[in-house]
């Protein structure tokens, strides 16, 4: 197995949790990676090249999906130039080439990825800090190497000048050395760097790129300001939908404004050229600790998951995504339906069913007994008040009264006497039930690392896909219902579809996928009714974004679902319209405009989990009982209560025969 110029550059830029690839801007990195596909030929000798000329030696194919394209572009002969004109114009493939060295290095092993989690580098590589290098031995990571050469005096192998060229090219070492370190160094840097053409080459066009980014360096101006009513703001306008009215700003101000909801002020970052940044550089310039910390405080923990970042945010992704991947809810599907159906036999006929309350009672249990392996039963409506009233409270700075009434005092021992019954049940190496659930995962974490996972924290954490579930799952199966009630067309169909799922008797993960209806009019309720439309962050280092200064210390609100409400994306974004989703217009496969889990490393981690859940639930539903909104002319309205969610919304229910 043998690592190339562009593998080895990348794993570079992914190191430290991909910070250093986040802050490489788009054109260097495509450079680079140029500079990577043409060095790799001229080592295999297809190509050679001086410090003006680059030429054609052996047109022979490599057998190579990165190499062979630039290679056959090279050997046409229809283009023609020196080193810097292939440099240019292989970069214009950019971003093709970055994804079929991530594919190169995910099916090497080197980097790995699992559901919910970013890329990462593979924990083998981070154990033993080797891996295969060019002639097939266990060689140092690049990183090792690169320092030994700089600091200790090692004679770089040709390659390895390659590579010190490359990642000049990019400004990567700004961001692994110190700035004392790389005064100190700049001289053999450049020295390095210059002893090949095509890396003396790269540092003429990135000289150039400077100075224009330098010029066209955006002036300190005021961010424009949301009018709204004292005390207030534009809370009003703003809590039937706050990702709808957040667009809407964003259409008459652009993508930087400020905003007061409440007791906050935020500066909002909206569209996509904000969901592509969140995407690829949120996680070096913002924070979540500052938001969640009165949170914490009030619960007595060290953080929530929420509240993390960096390399412990990584970590917990890591650990925690098992249990609450979609896999895991699939291969639990026939207890996931036993629980709706049992739910449902019990509702009454002769009187309306509150939807809200009815789906929350079916997800706590469904995440109760398959992520954490104990089902909540008659600890549902406290753990229901407990999470809620501390959401509400906590987050939006609201009076902190509600924090000592007698109701939240009574649902809080409640949640203690339920977590003493979770802790009773799982005992070391997995719980009774014979599979590693969620708490699990917790007490393992706390066994092995105390000061990530001290005992203090262990309720709240284990307590952690209740939170999620409430409000993701328990509020879209809502407002999912209300869409297909009132639209005839889609309710015989989804009868239809529920109907053949459970026609082979056990639910099936091959089944879900065939609910096309189902599948569809979910999908549109995220993005009509998304139940978390932005997400805050404090910026703890400040940044350029469009034009404007975001001063460090400032509070974020990063608006990822305004684009739902973007004609340019969805045309008439305020209608309910389930074949946007259709193959032939798959509206939400546009780039950066759909985002109803959120973007970048804080995507919510259950977001598989939750899509299977809703869809049978629905489907569960509809199988066992005819539906009708109640009253039948019910219009739907909407709040946040922490989360959007419909208000009074029920329905009358007869069992099917």
């Amino acid at each position: 197995m043998k690592l190339k110029f562009a593998e080895e550059i990348l794993l570079l830029l992914l190191g430290d949790e991909g910070r250093h690839l986040a802050l490489v801007p788009q054109e260097k990195l495509n450079l680079a990676l140029a500079g990577a596909v043409l060095s790799e030929l001229a080592f295999e000798n297809r190509i050679d090249t001086d410090f003006k000329s680059l030429v054609l030696i052996d047109p022979t194919p490599l057998g190579d999906e990165l190499l062979d394209p630039t290679l056959s572009r090279i050997a046409e002969g229809k283009d023609a130039g020196d080193v810097e004109f292939w440099l240019r114009g292989v970069a214009k493939d950019g971003e093709a080439l970055l994804q079929r060295t991530l594919d190169d290095l995910l099916a090497k092993g080197i980097l790995q990825s699992a559901e919910g989690t970013d890329i990462q580098v593979s924990q083998g590589l981070l154990r033993s800090r080797r891996y295969p290098s060019a002639d097939g031995d266990a060689e140092l990571e690049v990183l090792l190497r690169m320092m030994r050469i700089l600091f200790d005096g090692d004679i770089p192998s040709p390659r390895d000048a390659v590579i010190i060229a490359l990642a000049n090219a990019c400004g990567l070492f700004s961001g692994i050395l110190t700035q004392v370190e790389l005064a100190d160094r700049q001289e053999r840097i450049r020295l390095l760097s210059g002893l090949d053409p095509i890396g003396r080459s790269l540092e003429k066009i990135v000289e150039e790129f400077d100075a224009r980014k330098k010029k066209a360096a955006p002036a300190d101006k005021p961010i424009p300001i949301v009018k709204g009513i004292p005390i207030f703001g534009s809370a009003f306008e703003a809590k039937k939908n706050l990702a709808l009215f957040l667009a809407k700003q964003y259409r008459k101000m652009g993508p930087v404004f400020r905003v007061k909801l409440l007791n906050r002020n935020f500066i909002v970052l909206a569209g996509p050229d904000s969901n592509r940044f969140l995407q690829k550089q949120g996680r070096n310039y913002l924070r979540s600790y500052e938001f969640w910390r009165d949170f914490i405080h009030e619960l007595g923990v060290t953080r929530v998951m929420p509240s993390s970042d960096g390399r412990d945010h990584g970590m917990f992704r890591r650990t925690f995504s098992p249990p609450y991947s979609r896999h895991n809810f699939e291969i639990n599907l026939a207890t996931a339906s036993e629980i709706v159906r049992s739910h449902v036999s019990a509702w009454p006929s002769d009187r309306p069913i509150d939807v809200v309350d009815a789906m929350q009672r079916i997800v706590t249990d469904q995440i109760g007994e398959i992520a954490i392996g104990v089902k909540p039963g008659e600890y549902q409506e406290d753990i229901t008040t407990f999470l809620e009233t501390l959401l509400l409270t906590k987050l939006t700075k609201m009076s902190p009264s509600f924090l000592h009434s007698r109701r939240l005092r009574k649902a809080r021992r409640s949640v203690e006497e339920f977590w003493r019954t979770i802790l009773d049940d799982h005992q070391p190496g997995g719980s009774k039930h014979g599979a590693k659930t969620f708490v699990t995962q917790v007490l393992e974490l706390h066994r092995s690392d105390p000061q990530q996972m001290p005992e203090t924290d262990l309720m709240i954490w284990s307590m952690g896909p209740f939170f999620v579930g409430l409000d993701t799952v328990a509020l879209t199966s809502s407002f999912a219902l209300y869409r297909i009630l009132e639209n005839p067309d889609i309710l015989r169909r989804a009868v239809a579809e529920a109907d053949a799922f459970f026609a082979g008797g056990t639910p099936t993960a091959a089944g879900l996928l065939k609910m096309d209806t189902i599948y569809r009019t979910a999908m549109e309720t995220l993005r009509l009714h998304p139940v978390v439309p932005a997400t805050p962050r404090h910026v703890g280092t400040g940044f350029e974004f469009s034009g404007y200064r975001i001063p460090a210390g400032e509070m974020v609100l990063a608006s990822s679902t305004a684009t739902h409400f973007l004609p340019e994306f969805f045309p008439e974004p305020e209608r309910f319209d389930i074949d946007r989703y259709l193959p032939e217009r798959a509206e939400h496969k546009q780039r950066d405009a759909f985002a109803p889990f959120g973007f970048g490393t804080h995507r919510c981690l259950g977001s598989g989990f939750a899509e299977a859940q809703i869809l049978l639930i629905l489907a569960s539903i509809m199988r066992e009982g005819e539906l009708a909104l109640h009253p039948p002319s019910y219009e739907l309205k909407s709040t946040y209560s922490p989360a959007l969610r419909p208000l009074n919304l029920k329905v009358k229910f007869t069992r099917r025969k």
